[in-house]
């Protein structure tokens, strides 16, 4: 037991104060030098014995402590030979020992399992210390970018400049999309970016992903449904008015004359459906020619509460309850007020729209701030909500379910806020309403 060492400690000490006390008295009492020698005798030997008795259990302690220094905790100390102090700091140690290895095979077996998941993702993942060099490559980015392992972000730059400056500008949480040429390959990869700290250590972790596939896809399926829209509505234009002109034809070459009230019809109904398609044409042409945004930082809660204003009669007639649930503090996002109050306004006249046959109509506005810090602002109704079989076509352009609405509000939407950098998209459920979300 250490209360042995202890005491060990304490009689070695005791010992000396005797010893040095009898040599004092027979000093002063008699003189007696053989007496003395013989005390000094005793007084070496039990100053030798306590030097060596601390000696050994530093020596062992420093053993102790540069095994943990160097990570080396393999070593055993003998629990069953020396004093019984000695036995107890063995056994102590060796405790803390088996305590440290059991540790330090926990960590080696939680690395071996990350590696394994960060070697078996599809993701792409390389990471940089805060210097530039590579801490880690996985194997589904070599296998993407056709290279075994870059040495650091230089080494990015040489090999591929567009991805390099990708990363060099990214911001934390962002996501960007960049196009590369690899082995006369293409791939569109999105790019995200995340902070890692380790104690002192900060690093730059990048996941990247080739969305081509998908991209192609959904692009494909966006054409389709454009093409679709786009040849109903030259169908409804262009069919009349082959009609109509083929019998305007028939009716002037005809050897008994023609109805001249019917053929004035006629041309009236080609130049009107013909002025409809140019209509529609420009239509099409208005939504591909919207201009670049000009970025300022801007308050999106003043931005809504001029829509509002701007709406307020429709608001008004229509006896709408509106809910604002904006923050105590004020959110600044760059952005253009001018291009993404058209937006709101776009977002609200929808949801009145949407909530004329509503008995209580209620408009809600919001506008907070997500767990990765981006601004979310969201338009919301109690309306019948979107159906599902509609839900995903209302953002594709000329889609509408509106009598006289041209389909190009939404996808206009849509185009603005991707020029924002950011996302816009819905949720909806039945008799519930639907709520609108632009994130920036």
């Amino acid at each position: 037991m250490l209360s042995k060492f202890k005491t060990n400690i304490l009689l070695h000490l005791a010992g000396i104060l005797i010893v040095v006390f009898a040599g004092a008295g027979v000093w002063n009492i008699s003189h007696n030098w053989p007496l003395l020698l013989v005390l000094l005798a005793v007084l070496a030997g039990l100053l030798v014995s306590l030097y060596s008795l601390i000696a050994a259990t530093n020596k062992k302690l420093a053993h102790f402590l540069l095994n943990i220094r160097y990570e080396d905790f393999e070593a055993g100390y003998s629990a069953t030979q020396g004093e019984p102090s000695e036995r107890e700091l063995s056994s102590a140690f060796n405790l803390i020992t088996d305590k440290f290895r059991s540790i330090r095979q926990q960590k080696e077996a939680q690395f071996q399992y990350l590696n394994a998941i960060v070697e078996n993702v599809d993701t792409g993942l390389i990471c940089f210390d805060e210097n530039g060099r590579t801490v880690l490559m996985n194997r589904s980015l070599q296998q993407l970018l056709h290279k075994s392992y870059f040495r650091d972000k230089s080494t990015v730059q040489h090999f591929n400049s567009e991805l390099h400056d990708a990363l060099e500008r990214i911001e934390p949480g962002e996501k960007k999309l960049v196009r590369l040429v690899i082995n006369n390959q293409l791939l569109q990869l999105a790019v995200r970016k995340t902070i890692l700290k380790t104690g002192d250590e900060v690093l730059h972790l990048f996941a990247i992903q080739n969305i081509h596939t998908e991209l192609e896809g959904q692009e494909l399926d966006a054409w389709q449904k454009l093409i679709r829209i786009l040849t109903h509505e030259i169908l409804n234009s262009v069919t009349p008015v082959v009609s109509l002109s083929e019998t305007a034809h028939q009716m002037i070459r005809s050897e008994t004359g023609y109805d001249a009230d019917m053929l004035e019809k006629s041309i009236e109904a080609v130049w009107r459906r013909s002025k409809g398609l140019l209509h529609f044409t420009e239509t099409y042409r208005r939504l591909t020619r919207i201009p670049q945004p000009v970025f300022e930082p801007s308050k999106p809660v003043e931005i809504l509460e001029r829509v509002l204003v701007l709406l307020s009669k429709e608001l008004k007639e229509s006896e709408m309850e509106v809910r604002r649930y904006f923050p105590a503090h004020e959110i600044t996002v760059l952005l253009d007020p001018a291009l993404m109050e058209q937006v709101f306004i776009n977002l609200v006249k929808n949801a009145l729209q949407a909530m004329q046959d509503t008995s209580s109509p209620c408009l809600t506005l919001a506008v907070t701030k997500d767990a990765a810090g981006r601004v979310e602002i969201s338009v919301a109704d109690n309306g019948p909500g979107i159906p599902d079989e509609v839900l995903s076509q209302i953002f594709v352009p000329f889609f509408t379910t509106k009598e006289e609405g041209s389909g190009i509000g939404l996808s206009l939407c849509r185009q603005i806020v991707h020029l924002h950098k950011g996302q816009i998209h819905v949720a909806s459920a039945q008799d519930k309403g639907a709520c609108f979300t632009v994130t920036l």
